[in-house]
């Protein structure tokens, strides 16, 4: 019955999966690879999860979905932010025009999709989900799924805690027992509860790049060469979610059915580190909303306080949870600190800097100032306005500025550094050396393999290109197309207008997708 099988590998890309193929670590990637069509799949800016699922979803720029980050501004009157969930973008997901061509949809740990609707098939929510009660639709899967991941579903491995700091083996096993539970999972969908298309994400493989890349990369700042055991974990991780892959390519093989692997982006190193709100705050556009001098002098004492509390937490990391307590009530979110009334600007992780409009501080003085800054640092950089990036009824809701340093080799953080300097020549944190790059990986079998240079597609592409697979028709609204590999020519693409959609559920729980976002560290 399952005519096309897609599956994530959230962050892949070429640069990292090729090698490793080379190596031997790969087999069926490689396998699948050397007699199928691949690209790099050019992601949404910035390359950030949750809006790049959301735009491969629905095919549809940021500016016309309305989700650019994790956070969305509820007013671009005030700098209120509140987290994303599935009632907050806008458009068609491919799975929902699936449904209403009579052809039914298995959607699997999907991010930003919290809590779950009721579709012709099954939807599974991903990052963000309450997985104590109302991930799954229908609510009978949640049972299965707690068993098949040994006794609790979860949606994130918190790989930025203070347990994991200089814990890779730790990390390492918690990362083995996801995957196993993730593959067992897609497995029994697959099998057991056959759809016409199938879309599952495995999220781990982010979290492994992000923890692990200073372990791998040569050329990285902080490789050590002498620690192979430690650099060893990159590859087995790597290892294990091959046998994920191998496992779904099998019953693809078996069904006849086309698989498709995808990543919503690439990934890279972090090299460097820019505080924007410091920044912000010292050329006086950003002002804290409590600054006496006992507010000062705690958050001073926070660098100290935490290198005192890490070695505790890393010998018992029972005292975890109350360590990340306290370093929230010591270090609250920038955009909760941020005093409205004296503030001109304020950004959020990702180089989004939000002004307001009745603020006196023009754009354009902003952006020369930063400019300034970054050239007399001698870093390259781009920045750009949303027009440059984006179209839709919705750009008017984008960051005022947007901005990256070094191709997205310096991470840009909206907190405040632990020396009060503004820039670092260190990742953000000890467990966050890698970072999100453009360029993710797409795979489509059954097709004959693409020329020796691989092509450049777009993540938009993605639902347009299953949709026609599927032989339904894609909404006229889309940004993508569909793919060559995919059609025999340009006219055999069928379009149509399935007029304006809505989704009729409400939202999910906002501080539990926060809480989910401060535990990656994205905010």
């Amino acid at each position: 019955m399952t005519e096309t099988i897609l599956l994530g590998l959230d962050g892949a890309t070429w640069e990292v999966l090729d090698p490793l193929a080379e190596k031997g670590h790969l087999p069926n990637i490689r396998s699948l690879a050397s007699e199928s069509y691949t690209a790099d799949l050019k992601s949404i800016y910035p390359p950030t999860s949750g809006p790049a699922w959301v735009s491969m979803a629905t095919g549809m720029n940021p500016g016309k979905t309305g989700v650019y980050y994790f956070l969305n501004r509820v007013d671009p009157e005030t700098f209120d932010f509140q987290p994303v969930d599935r009632a907050d973008f806008e458009g068609r997901s491919f799975w929902d025009v699936l449904n209403e061509n009579g052809k039914s949809a298995g959607i699997f740990n999907f991010p930003v999709l919290s809590p779950p609707y009721e579709i012709d098939g099954y939807m599974i929510s991903g990052f963000g989900a309450d997985t104590d009660d109302g991930f799954a639709y229908p609510e009978e899967l949640e049972e299965k799924l707690h068993s098949l991941a040994g006794g609790e579903y979860q949606t994130k491995i918190p790989f930025s805690d203070p347990k994991f700091l200089d814990r890779p083996h730790e990390l390492a096993e918690t990362l083995q027992t996801h995957l196993d539970g993730r593959e067992a999972a897609i497995k029994y969908l697959l099998e057991q509860r056959p759809t016409d298309v199938f879309c599952g994400v495995v999220s781990a493989t982010d979290w492994i790049q992000h923890y692990y890349w200073k372990y791998a990369d040569e050329s990285h700042s902080q490789y050590d060469p002498t620690a192979e055991e430690v650099n060893q974990l990159f590859y087995e991780l790597w290892e294990r979610v091959d046998e994920l892959v191998g496992t779904v390519a099998e019953i693809a093989d078996r069904r006849d059915a086309r698989l498709l692997l995808i990543s919503d982006h690439g990934f890279g190193p972090f090299e460097g580190t820019f505080y924007v709100n410091e920044w912000l705050r010292k050329e006086g556009f950003y002002q804290y909303t409590d600054s006496s001098i006992g507010t000062k002098v705690v958050r001073s004492l926070f660098p100290h306080l935490r290198r005192v509390a890490e070695p505790i937490v890393q010998q018992v990391p029972i005292f975890n949870d109350v360590a990340k307590s306290l370093g929230k009530s010591l270090k609250p979110s920038p955009t909760d600190r941020v005093d409205q009334s004296e503030s001109a600007a304020c950004a959020t992780n990702k180089g989004f800097i939000h002004l307001l409009p009745e603020s006196d501080v023009e754009r354009s003085t902003v952006v020369d100032r930063l400019s300034s800054r970054l050239e007399a640092e001698g870093l390259d950089y781009s920045i750009y306005a949303p027009e440059d990036l984006y179209s839709g009824k919705n750009v008017h809701t984008a960051p005022d500025i947007l901005f990256t340093i070094e191709d997205f080799e310096f991470a840009l953080q909206a907190g405040s550094p632990a020396d009060g300097e503004i820039f670092s020549q260190e990742p953000p944190s000890p467990n966050r050396s890698g970072g999100h790059k453009r360029d993710g990986i797409l795979l489509v079998s059954n097709t004959e393999a693409a020329d020796e240079e691989r092509e450049r597609a777009s993540l938009l592409s993605v639902t347009p290109t299953v949709l026609h697979m599927n032989d339904v028709a894609v909404p006229e609204e889309v940004d993508g197309n569909v793919l060559p590999v995919a059609r025999s020519s340009d006219d055999d693409v069928s379009y149509r207008d399935y007029g304006f959609h809505e989704r009729d559920v409400d939202g999910g729980e906002g501080e539990e997708i926060r809480e989910h976002l401060q535990d990656l560290g994205y905010v």
